[in-house]
């Protein structure tokens, strides 16, 4: 090989591994590469929650700013490939992925700086537990495995089980996330406040969405209150699709078929007329 065709080959190795880490999702590269980004959006996530604890932010304060940049970095370059790999680069940028993953570390990098001052910023920051949402993606891998085991029933009723429980708890946790966070930053400044961190912010909020209501913990500000009733609202339909999972694999269980008793009372019904044909 020439020292010409040296850097193309390389070139052209490195761009493979790129397509194959990033754009290719049956290969398990890029199912490393998922199971990388899951455990950092997680470790990103509960980084934000305990910062938000001022005694635990003052004693590790420079542990949670390496580790910061270190998964804002990771999480560039992982927006930098995506955009690369896309098939049409402005359809990602500018779709839901693409906001998310650049909402993810758009607010670290204008904190650099006099960008400092703007408390807004800070709020943005938690966004970046929107990246749950590209955990979605992951439950693509569940169509192989419902494929694998299509003429085995019992598995087959197990692993929709299963990615309906996954779509769920991601639902629950991002709702949870979500709420506490706002409600902790719409509190934060009123004097003799219980919301005084995320994670006592996150007890307010389960005792809300599950409709318990203590009393020991509620917003006074304007926006906390109507951030609390949306909330609620999200509770509700949390509960309702809660319900619709069970309900969905109770049915499928008893009667054998997704349709549920529809199935079976057409079925009871047909038995009926041969039986009152052949009398």
């Amino acid at each position: 090989m020439s020292s010409k065709e040296k850097p193309l080959y390389l070139w052209a190795r490195t761009d493979y591994w790129i397509h194959e880490a990033f754009g290719n999702e049956h290969s398990s590269v890029y199912r490393v590469v998922n199971d990388i980004i899951v455990f950092l959006i997680f470790f990103s996530i509960i980084s934000i929650m305990l910062s938000s604890v001022d005694t635990i932010y003052t004693t590790y304060q420079s542990l949670f700013d390496i580790s910061e940049w270190v998964v804002v970095t990771i999480f560039t370059i992982e927006y930098a490939a995506n955009i690369y790999v896309a098939p049409v680069k402005t359809k990602y940028i500018f779709g839901p992925w693409g906001a998310i993953d650049f909402l993810a570390i758009a607010p670290s990098y204008f904190s650099i700086g006099d960008f400092r001052a703007i408390k807004v910023l800070r709020v943005l920051r938690i966004l970046r537990f929107l990246r749950l949402m590209r955990m979605l993606r992951l439950l693509k891998l569940a169509k192989h495995v419902i494929k694998t085991t299509e003429g085995e029933t019992t598995t087959n009723k197990f692993e929709t089980l299963k990615m309906d429980l996954t779509i769920y708890f991601i639902a629950l946790f991002s709702v949870l996330t979500i709420f506490s966070t706002l409600e902790f930053y719409c509190e934060k400044g009123v004097e003799g406040t219980a919301f005084t961190s995320i994670p006592k912010a996150m007890w307010w909020c389960i005792v809300t969405i599950t409709t318990v209501g203590y009393g020991d913990m509620y917003p006074v500000t304007t926006l906390g209150r109507i951030t609390a009733g949306f909330a609620m609202l999200c509770g509700l339909a949390l509960f309702g699709l809660l319900m619709n999972v069970i309900g969905k694999y109770m049915m499928t269980s008893l009667f054998g078929s997704e349709i549920g008793t529809e199935v079976n009372v057409a079925e009871l019904e047909e038995g009926v007329k041969k039986t009152s044909s052949q009398k």
